[in-house]
């Protein structure tokens, strides 16, 4: 049993202003997580956030593809408990944090973005995928809700913000 998380979204920006936000340590960060990422193939860096209950904050990976203002794809891997899947869900409960804390140790997965223009803006498409087993793929479903928040609200907000200051993405 596997499965990938995959997510479509038509922004209306630029592949370029896009490309920025996925691959600008800076930008990733306002919408994503703070990182020390450097867009080059077989460069490792780090996603880091304030340690959470059954998370130690920190998320290893590695760049394994890249095509310029196209695609680029990363290993997504860490450690934590089902705690933290269900917070990012936004599921708060005793009762549920004792039943997720068994529910996974290690994520090793790989994350992907890639970018098509289109009339008036760019396709972006999401993949996270190596959800293997019953397990990670209950994960999967938990994290594909915090995909869909960072995707539909974070990431559009930044892009307006970029638009509107018409920050050069050079």
């Amino acid at each position: 049993m596997q499965r990938t998380i995959k997510l479509k979204k038509v922004l209306p920006y630029t592949p370029d202003v896009v490309w920025k936000a996925l691959t600008d340590s800076n930008f990733l960060g306002q919408w994503f997580m703070e990182n020390d990422l450097v867009p080059e193939v077989g460069r490792e860096f780090t996603f880091r956030m304030a340690p959470q209950k059954g998370w130690d904050g920190i998320t290893h990976c590695q760049v394994i593809e890249l095509e310029p203002l196209k695609k680029i794809s990363y290993t997504y891997r860490g450690e934590a408990t089902g705690e933290k899947a269900m917070a990012c869900a936004g599921i708060h409960s005793d009762t549920v944090d004792r039943a997720a804390k068994g529910i996974f140790a290690k994520l090793d997965t790989v994350l992907s973005f890639t970018l098509e223009p289109t009339c008036g803006g760019t396709i972006l498409q999401m993949e996270h995928s190596g959800y293997r087993g019953f397990k990670m793929v209950l994960v999967s479903l938990i994290m594909t809700m915090g995909w869909k928040k960072q995707l539909g609200k974070k990431l559009p907000k930044l892009l307006e913000k970029l638009s509107d200051r018409k920050i050069s993405v050079s």
